[in-house]
């Protein structure tokens, strides 16, 4: 049986110069991602939308780098969420400040806190998201911005 160095010879590797292409192709996928999410103000494209305190937010679940329908989150697995936050037709200059999860009927959240990304012109990824049991799930988003903090909510149900 082979070692693990020689089934998996990148596994162990160290950063060397020449490698910058793959962070330059990622850094390039990832900008033709962001771009096709976040015009002002949110589309039905752009995922749920909500709206409160004269905030436009838009999300949406995201599983390896593609969009997922809001009903197709699984159960036990990672994902992310992308969130718009507008005011009108521009970027609020708002902060996506938290994001959680909870089941109201089971008075509990998630296992996993999920740490929030600024991406630029009112864009936040949220990463680290998971789901653990199936049910309904309340996502809270807490919004900081020159009028101060608002709280929007949103159902999901997971099968």
């Amino acid at each position: 049986m082979k070692s693990y160095a020689k089934r998996y010879p990148l596994a162990g590797r160290r950063w060397r110069q020449g490698d910058g292409w793959s962070v330059l192709l990622l850094a390039i996928v990832g900008s033709v991602a962001a771009s096709a999410f976040g015009a002002c103000p949110p589309t039905v494209a752009d995922g749920a939308n909500l709206v409160r305190d004269g905030l436009q937010l838009a999300w949406r679940p995201v599983i390896g780098g593609s969009p997922i329908a809001a009903t197709a989150i699984p159960m036990a697995r990672h994902f992310a969420i992308e969130v718009q936050v507008c005011s009108g037709a521009t970027p609020s200059g708002a902060t996506l400040a938290g994001l959680d999860a909870t089941m109201p009927e089971h008075r509990h959240g998630m296992n996993y806190r999920p740490r929030i990304v600024a991406l630029g012109d009112g864009r936040f990824r949220a990463e680290g998201m998971m789901f653990h049991m199936s049910g309904r799930w309340q996502l809270e988003f807490e919004v900081q911005s020159a009028k101060g903090s608002s709280r929007l909510f949103d159902d999901v149900r997971v099968r």
